[in-house]
């Protein structure tokens, strides 16, 4: 059997037993009741913090990151201190989380630890806090970390997935910079004398998302570089940077021979805007690669239109697979939008209610009075899936003349078209409103999805009356969920008002038994130690996921038993980026749907490689069912989402999962 992840680390961690009046296991158990109740205690996780008990340290300070109270930081600060690298490592990373900037000097002295893995994650945590005067420490620690003597620092099989990988330090140090935002301190890391001073994806990467022209000659140089992955980013990079003098680079790159390449490619074009970059993108039409051509439509919805290309795209209109009927309509909407609803009267209503929304998306952008008519008549489709996308379109073809449209959606019986129609009042900032928010928010108290509540607080905050006052008052004191409690909390806030306390963390899901799920930091004297996972069965083959029990029993425990009963089985991969990430596990395949509670955030510091399994969110604290799987790095996920497994075997079939794809079933094995 496979020991746990992590569990021989932090078994190895743990001191001698010493004579206490509660076990390990207790202290664990208590530990992570603390973390669901977002409380410190009262001072008792001070009180683990600084046990003798390493082991109980490390956990004691996860839960501090994972809890966010500030009032814990003077401890970890003192925790800087401790003798054991492990919990410094963590003490650094809860530091991140939290946010608070009486951390600052500490990490900044903790940029020269003895520890690399130390070094590394107190730059990430200035990272995470935004210290503007940290950067130039940062980059200096990074240049002390650089291997010395080589005019290119070449790096190639380093696994970006692990916590442990020996270019961890610099890869924490380069993505601080990034979130520091500071182009000047990253150019003297990036670059020496003007020449990118690495061949690496992580160094590409940062340059991507730093965005500046500065650091094209970077991404110049990756976008010839034998790693795939740094000719996608070298891609996705000047893209962001607007330029049309990079045009025709990315018309060669958009040709490349590896699929990723030539994605992030299509896309770029896409968003540089240019009409030279029409012919490149026509021409990945006639490739035999149907994502490639899906990303060509999607790319000429951007790009300005050439009525020439319309009999290229008709045909996609009819295509068998909806995804790329979805994404046919966008475009010939963009090409032809004098008769694109000449087209469509032609056409009968698509059977897939997913191309219905697309083309709902597709008649708001071409904003004409004959798309509006059609958007109109769309508002009776039976699916209500599809009235969310119908609901912005008309937000966006018609602005502030869709008010009463919208307001009269704030009745409707499906909560995702509730919450549409609130984030739609909340973009136009529309006012006199707050009645018809209140009644809605009141009558989103039954529904088992929060989604619909947020929404209602979050377009309360913006009409600055005594009503809406009145009501994120009452919504930050009682409603059932924390996550809303915080978001009119939030929204009292940003009008004037001093918020109420919230409170303790109001358990909306299964119970959890702690000391159960805190077993593995100390298992049973003989017994051996094994890692639970999951098989995902499709019709393209089976995807084996090895699940973290250790850094997210909560979110492993609910996806086990998710699975066990059936919950799963039938579902699609209803979104699916390429490049990015696959997601499933929504019951009603639209993205906004869950089992009916929410999970709270497990924020570990893995980061996300390729083939790392994920909750996904729509805030902080709002897990539930869906889960995504990354086909590629995702370091902007770190530290935001959970992750809880990682993908063993079986990623070939993740790589082949298209939109619609369906989970077959999903067989559990816990040892048992």
């Amino acid at each position: 059997m496979i020991s746990l992840l992590f569990a021989t680390l932090l078994l190895a961690a743990a001191g001698p037993e010493s004579t206490r009046t509660e076990s390990r296991i207790g202290k664990m158990g208590r530990i992570l009741a603390l973390e669901d109740r977002r409380s410190v205690g009262g001072g008792e996780l001070d009180r683990f913090l600084s046990d003798p008990d390493r082991g109980l340290r490390r956990r004691a300070a996860l839960a501090a990151g994972r809890i966010g109270d500030a009032s814990v930081v003077p401890t970890l600060i003192e925790l800087m201190n401790d003798g054991e690298s492990e919990v410094r490592q963590m003490s650094a990373f809860a530091m991140g989380l939290i946010g608070d900037r009486l951390a600052v000097e500490r990490l900044m002295a903790s940029l020269k630890d003895s520890d690399a893995t130390v070094r590394g994650r107190a730059a990430e945590a200035l990272g995470r806090i935004g210290e503007a005067r940290a950067a130039a420490e940062v980059a200096r620690a990074v240049l002390e970390a650089t291997p010395k003597n080589a005019p290119l620092v070449t790096v190639r099989g380093d696994d970006p997935g692990s916590g442990t990988d020996p270019w961890l330090e610099l890869r924490l140090g380069l993505f601080a910079l990034v979130r520091l935002k500071d182009v000047k301190a990253a150019e003297s890391v990036l670059l020496s004398g003007g020449r990118p001073r690495f061949d690496w994806w992580a160094a590409t990467w940062a340059a991507m998302r730093l965005e500046s022209p500065t650091l094209k000659p970077v991404l110049v140089a990756a976008a010839a570089s034998d790693d795939p992955l740094c000719r996608a980013l070298a891609a996705r990079g000047l893209g962001a940077l607007k330029d049309p003098a990079s045009v025709e680079m990315l018309a060669s790159l958009s040709r490349d021979t590896d699929e990723g390449v030539a994605v992030n490619a299509l896309r770029a074009l896409a968003v540089v805007g240019d009409a030279r970059g029409v012919p490149a993108v026509a021409a990945a039409l006639a490739s035999d690669n149907h994502t490639l051509k899906w990303e060509a439509l999607q790319a000429l919805a951007a790009l300005p239109p050439d009525r020439n290309l319309r009999a290229k795209v008709i045909p996609y209109v009819g295509h068998q697979r909806p995804w790329i009927r979805a994404a046919a309509l966008r475009a010939l909407a963009r090409v032809d939008r004098d008769d694109f609803a000449l087209v469509l009267s032609g056409l009968d209503p698509d059977p897939e209610w997913s191309v219905r929304a697309s083309l709902a998306t597709a008649l708001g952008d071409a904003g004409t009075e004959v798309s509006v008519g059609i958007l109109f008549s769309m508002l009776e489709d039976e699916d209500a899936r599809v009235l969310p996308s119908v609901l912005e379109a008309m937000r966006k073809a018609r602005g502030a003349d869709s008010v009463d449209t919208l307001r009269r959606h704030l009745e409707h019986a499906d909560f995702a078209v509730r919450a549409a129609a609130a984030q739609g009042l909340a973009d136009l900032k529309a006012s006199g409103q707050s009645d018809a928010l209140a009644a809605s928010y009141q009558r989103s108290l039954a529904d088992s999805d929060i989604d619909a509540r947020v929404a209602a607080v979050g377009a309360l905050a913006i009409q600055k009356d005594d009503r809406a006052r009145a009501n994120l008052r009452s919504a930050a004191q009682s409603d059932p969920s924390r996550v809303v409690r915080e978001r009119a909390a939030a929204g009292l806030k940003a009008l004037g008002d001093t918020p109420p306390a919230l409170g303790p963390e109001a358990v909306e899901r299964p119970p959890l038994d702690y000391r159960e799920w805190m077993a593995p930091y100390e298992p049973t004297p003989g017994a051996t130690l094994y890692t639970p996972r999951v098989f995902i069965y499709t019709q393209l083959g089976r995807i084996e996921i090895h699940l973290d029990v250790v850094q997210a029993p909560l979110v492993c425990e609910s996806f086990m038993n998710l699975a066990r009963r059936g919950f799963y089985d039938g579902l699609t991969f209803h979104r699916v980026v390429s490049t990015f990430v696959i997601q499933g596990g929504c019951p009603r395949g639209d993205g906004n749907g869950g089992p009916g509670y929410s999970l709270r955030c497990e924020i570990g510091q893995r980061p996300y490689g390729r083939g790392m399994v994920g909750m996904a969110l729509s805030g902080k604290d709002t897990g539930g069912s869906q889960f995504f799987i990354t086909l590629a790095p995702a370091p902007h996920l770190d530290g935001g989402y959970t992750l809880f497994g990682s993908v063993v075997s079986g990623m070939d079939v993740v790589d082949r999962i298209r939109p619609g794809d369906v989970i077959d079933r999903i067989d559990v094995w816990d040892g048992r």
